[in-house]
């Protein structure tokens, strides 16, 4: 059977209310439950079916745990983390999207690379934690063996691309 796809992500944050509020305002995420919980905050993606997508927990609840978080206040054996997280990618539906998201980016001081990888263009932000992430459109298959090369530095050509796809 094998891996379908990343079911969801869960972060440590430092501050749960403002990372719930930069989700929810740079990417769509839709806070479910006690949004204003200090504890952890689970949300789903704009047009997501499933249960939560992200969820964000305080790095304040105590021992970094092994196991997932407990409402009931149980607190798995403590393990120290040998790797960490590079990335998180999202992925959008149009490149207009993917524009209107880096425009956001920009304007809050968050934007970092943009890039195109061929078969998909990207923009790369950081959360108020720091924590990078990637936004990304993927051509639609039947426009790959049209498309032309990215730029050899692989830098985003806004204007070309959204001439070309919209």
């Amino acid at each position: 059977m094998g891996i379908k796809r990343l079911n969801h992500a869960v972060l440590y944050v430092s501050d749960v209310a403002g990372s719930t509020a930069f989700y929810r305002d740079v990417l769509g995420f839709r806070p479910k439950g006690d949004a204003g919980s200090s504890r952890a905050v689970f949300t789903q993606a704009a047009h997501s079916d499933n249960d939560h997508d992200l969820a964000l927990f305080s790095r304040n609840l105590g021992q970094q745990r092994s196991g997932p978080f407990s409402p009931r206040g149980e607190t798995p054996d403590p393990h120290q983390p040998k790797a960490g997280l590079y990335h998180l990618a999202w992925e959008v539906d149009t490149l207009a999207e993917l524009k209107r998201i880096r425009d956001e980016l920009a304007a809050l001081g968050k934007l970092g690379m943009e890039e195109d990888h061929g078969v998909h263009k990207s923009v790369y932000g950081h959360d108020p934690d720091g924590l990078l992430f990637e936004v990304c459109w993927f051509v639609p298959p039947q426009l790959l063996d049209a498309a032309p090369a990215p730029a050899e530095d692989g830098r985003l050509d806004w204007v070309r691309e959204l001439a070309r796809y919209g």
